[in-house]
């Protein structure tokens, strides 16, 4: 509150009868109570003409003064301490903003060496005895190395007939060969305008078709499909070798 404020009121207290009477009755029953505490009277003793209502005011105004200055002085630092943290949280945020494009950056380009981890995990998942079997394909497990050896015709031809191998002796990891097998052909096919490899995958429920199925579920006749083992496929249309189902 401004002095102006307070000299207004001052005046609107003095100006007015009622207001002028309730002040004046307060500071009677204060001041009667105190003098009397003082002197061992009564309250009603003391006379309410001896209290001036200029006086109660300018009681108010005393403590009010020194009090008010000292919380605007305090308002205005923390005001400014605000201001400071909103900037640093400005300048935080703008931090962050940049940190995560960088961060969606990095992460398109390393989606595109996804393939590749994801096929480097399926080998490295295998058996040992699998690893062996496989080492005339991948001579080196080196991600460059790995991609040459596995994407070339004769490996292709080699991994495949290792995939038989499992199924027909009922190895779960035939199903991590086909996953092989289905990326490097995915990479030689790159290697020409049109694909020259097609695969043969069937779908669970579809209709057995001997043209380019292989049922390996022994002593059994199939109608329909209900599991892929080793996917098939075909060179430049033709089917070399149909896709083993169950």
């Amino acid at each position: 509150m401004t002095n102006m404020d307070l000299e207004s009121i001052r005046q609107f207290v003095l100006s007015d009868e009622e207001i002028r009477k309730y002040f004046l009755s307060l500071a009677g029953k204060e001041n009667s109570g105190q003098s009397a505490r003082d002197a061992g009277e009564s309250p009603d003793r003391i006379p309410m003409q001896q209290v001036c209502p200029e006086n109660i005011l300018e009681n108010y105004d005393r403590p009010a003064g020194p009090d008010y200055a000292a919380l605007r002085k305090e308002l205005k630092a923390a005001q400014e301490r605000a201001d400071a943290l909103e900037r640093e949280c400005g300048r935080l945020r703008e931090a962050v903003s940049q940190e995560q494009a960088q961060k969606n950056a990095v992460m398109e380009q390393l989606e595109v060496f996804a393939p590749i981890d994801s096929a480097m995990k399926i080998y490295k998942s295998l058996d040992e005895k699998s690893k062996a079997a496989t080492k005339n394909i991948f001579r080196d497990t080196s991600p460059d190395a790995f991609i040459s050896c596995g994407a070339q015709k004769d490996s292709l031809a080699n991994l495949w007939d290792y995939g038989r191998t499992l199924a027909a002796y009922g190895s779960e990891e035939c199903r991590k060969i086909d996953m092989l097998f289905c990326y490097f052909v995915s990479l030689y096919n790159l290697t020409f305008e049109q694909p020259v490899y097609t695969l043969i995958e069937p779908q669970e429920g579809d209709r057995f078709d001997e043209d380019i199925h292989v049922c390996l579920t022994r002593g059994k006749r199939i109608s329909s499909v209900s599991d892929v083992l080793l996917r098939g496929y075909r060179v430049n249309g033709k089917t070399v070798n149909k896709a083993l189902v169950k």
